[in-house]
């Protein structure tokens, strides 16, 4: 474990470079939900007409929210399984999701700390799969 890490099994230690972008990940789920958002309005208001564009932002977005949810829902079910899903797939506030898992604001924020530690393990372990 290095000064900056997080040792959270036997097999990956993650740091905290690990934990800032496992977390810029889910993070891209609120971004796509806003970039759809963003994508109906237009249509309601302003094209009112059927359009049909083959790269479509859209397509991309519904792939990658799902993707961002398969990554959380394949976790081992936990209070961290269940304060990512409510905190970046619905958007909820630390506070909110305290409140949703019956625990203090206190230790809601240091439930993301780990929450965010095991995503990274994850993130970590798969992108080393992913790169062979």
């Amino acid at each position: 474990m290095s000064e900056t890490g997080y040792k959270i099994s036997r097999t990956v230690s993650v740091t905290d470079e690990d934990i800032k972008e496992a977390e810029n990940y889910l993070k891209y789920h609120s971004f796509y939900a806003k970039l759809l958002k963003l994508d109906k309005y237009e249509q309601d208001y302003f094209g009112g007409g059927e359009r049909v564009d083959i790269h479509s932002e859209s397509s991309l977005a519904h792939a990658r929210m799902f993707e961002i949810r398969h990554f959380i829902m394949t976790m081992q079910n936990s209070n961290e399984k269940l304060f990512l899903y409510y905190h970046y797939v619905r958007g909820d506030s630390v506070d909110r999701c305290a409140e949703l898992i019956g625990i203090s604001r206190s230790s809601a924020f240091r439930l993301k700390k780990r929450a965010l530690a095991l995503a990274a393990e994850k993130y970590v372990a798969r992108r080393k799969r992913e790169l062979g």
